[in-house]
């Protein structure tokens, strides 16, 4: 009886976790069903050309919203897992297009990548949320990353919206006389409420790296392809690849092509301007995930690769970004200039974690520069890696102060940044050429030899004797880079005449030196008339008080010239001030002592006497 009853304990102590388990599964299993039910309910409203497009490929809301995405975030590790990405693929309603196979083509599609990026992507393909399936299909250019992020987070609001909504009502407590204002303040709320937005749910942009929109149509015998890359950390729309094709057997083929155009791997940057103004701590996305880093994996970055910096502000509620709160800090790249490596000696390969130091080039100040700012914990920065896709760029400067007032014959400079911060010397300035008449230059990649994988180069644009502006660029990643910049003209008119006026006066001192010489060799010799006929030519060198009431009159048709802006009038005026700073120093009145002139005459009066008076007729 004992034995039977201990068998009978032991059995109930076997099967006591299984009956603990499956009392924490029950509610588990049923906590989705409200969060799946909202979903389930908008994918049941589509279109029946949506609901055929979407069965060509095999995931919708419903499928994403049982996805544990909540905390996938927290188990995202930035180096030691791999990217998380999507392909969301639309499909229009064409007859050629509705017997395609997804599956088919997502299995080709990573079996390409499994060989391209190994173990470093975690890649699946599915249809777009039902809410901007049309707009990925036929607003394929338009579409920004905040039409993605509206999906899943509330619509950011303005902080001057916020602000005035807590002001009214504070206010409204202490007096009934803002009813007269209460309908300007209601038009500052939000257009959509949060109550009323009908986000999915779990929020996908917290768990995922990447998300390519791509749109797949039919057209006059053609299939059009376009894959545009969205980085959900930085927020952003990266690049966007296009292809062309009569074949639909090479779809897997041609995806794959437009996926290693546009993907751009991310690191964190780590950067405090007010420390140090130069440099920049990096973390490479997923470089646990690269078995040798010379191997050339396409998510791995190497020395000398050059990033384009992205500042992402977070609202403290949602931890989505606030309003405007991406910044893509233009006219700014940072170059990886050391990368953290160590040698595996039983593999015989090289292996990094994923750390490096990068050099920031830009052309802002550090108290103008976003990327600069002081470590805030609701802001985050990233690198993507830039990669020229073309062989050069087209630089257009144009002026700021008047509208499609191209900038001529400005003469554009180009130097190498200093890739390697221990190497000696420093790389040539080289000169590129002159703006032609749409303000324009072309800047090529082989402008200089042995950069390596930097095809960074800084671009000066010079005016007469004025540096205008320092442009770090990288040719070929963007067809056109296009750069306002204070209009020099005027000030280039203002130069001109005055290294003109500058040489005058080094001319009339000139001529006052070689006509003292002669006058006083002249006196010694005792020859009167020729004395006194080069102390009349010398009479009629300009002294300094002509000279002062030339500039004077110019100096006044500046102030009346409305066309010039403060800045430019500026500049001049210290030209003016240079201007007769020479004067002074070189040249002095007729009338004043000490001047060649009157020293000349005082001279010739004191050996031959006063001049005879002119005869009468």
């Amino acid at each position: 009886m004992k034995r039977q009853l201990s068998g009978i304990l032991a059995i109930a102590f076997l099967l006591l976790p299984f009956t603990l388990i499956a009392r924490d599964e029950t509610p588990a299993s049923t906590a989705p069903a409200a969060d799946t039910a909202a979903t389930e309910d908008e994918t049941t409203g589509q279109t029946t050309d949506e609901a055929d497009s979407n069965s060509v490929v095999a995931s919708d809301e419903a499928d994403q919203s049982v996805e544990s995405g909540e905390d996938s975030a927290a188990d995202k590790h930035w180096i030691l897992t791999p990217y998380q990405m999507r392909i969301w693929l639309a499909v229009d309603a064409s007859p050629q297009l509705q017997a395609l196979d997804a599956s088919a083509v997502s299995r080709r599609v990573n079996a390409l990548v499994d060989n391209w990026v190994g173990a470093g992507w975690d890649l699946q393909i599915e249809a777009p949320p039902r809410k901007i399936y049309t707009d990925l299909l036929y607003n394929f250019d338009d579409l920004g990353i905040l039409d993605i992020a509206a999906l899943y987070e509330p619509l950011p609001e303005k902080k001057e919206a916020k602000i005035r909504a807590v002001q009214y009502d504070k206010e409204e407590e202490s007096s009934d006389e803002m009813e007269e204002v209460e309908p300007e303040v209601e038009e500052e709320k939000p257009r959509f409420p949060i109550e009323k937005q009908k986000l999915i749910t779990p929020n996908l942009l917290r768990k995922l790296d990447k998300i390519y929109a791509t749109s797949l149509r039919y057209e006059n015998g053609v299939y059009e392809l376009g894959v545009a890359e969205f980085d959900t950390n930085a927020r952003v729309r990266v690049l966007t690849a296009k292809r062309s094709f009569r074949n639909l057997e090479t779809l897997p083929a041609q995806i794959f092509s437009c996926l290693k155009e546009v993907f751009s791997p991310i690191a964190q940057v780590d950067y405090n301007g007010v420390t140090d103004g130069k440099t920049a701590r990096i973390k490479i996305r997923a470089a646990a995930m690269v078995a040798d880093v010379e191997a050339g994996s396409p998510i791995m970055m190497q020395k000398g690769d050059v990033l384009r910096p992205v500042v992402r502000k977070n609202d403290r509620s949602t931890q989505a970004p606030e309003y405007d709160g991406v910044i893509e800090v233009t006219w700014t790249y940072m170059y990886i200039n050391d990368l953290t490596v160590q040698e595996d000696e039983d593999l015989g390969v090289l292996r990094t974690n994923g750390n490096g130091k990068g050099q920031v080039i830009s052309t802002f100040t550090m108290l103008r520069n976003p990327i600069a700012a002081r470590r805030n914990t609701l802001q985050e920065k990233y690198g993507l890696l830039v990669r020229p896709v073309q062989e050069s760029s087209l630089l257009k400067i144009v002026a700021n102060d008047r509208e499609n007032y191209t900038l001529q014959g400005y003469n554009v400079y180009a130097k190498s940044p200093k890739i390697d911060p221990e190497a000696e010397g420093d790389a040539p300035t080289l000169l590129i050429g002159q703006t032609d008449w749409r303000g324009a230059i072309e800047v090529t990649q082989d402008i200089f030899q042995n950069q390596g994988t930097t095809k960074l180069v800084v671009i000066y644009v010079r005016n007469g004797q004025q540096v205008l502006a320092r442009l770090p660029i990288v040719p070929g990643y963007r067809a056109l880079e296009e750069v306002k910049l204070p209009n020099d003209d005027y000030r280039l008119q203002y130069e001109a005449f005055f290294v003109g006026f500058q040489n005058s006066i080094l001319d009339y001192t000139v001529q006052q030196a070689v006509y003292k010489i002669r006058i006083e060799h002249h006196i010694n010799k005792n020859e009167e008339e020729k004395a006194r006929k080069l102390l009349k030519e010398l009479s009629k060198v300009p002294s300094a008080v002509a000279l002062n009431d030339v500039l004077s009159k110019r100096e006044a048709s500046l102030q009346d010239d409305p066309n010039i802006d403060a800045n430019t009038k500026r500049k001049i005026e210290g030209m003016f001030e240079k201007t007769r700073k020479l004067i002074n120093e070189y040249l002095q009145g007729n009338d004043v002592e000490g001047n060649v002139l009157v020293k000349m005459e005082s001279a010739v009066r004191a050996k031959f006497g006063d001049p005879p008076a002119p005869m009468t007729p």
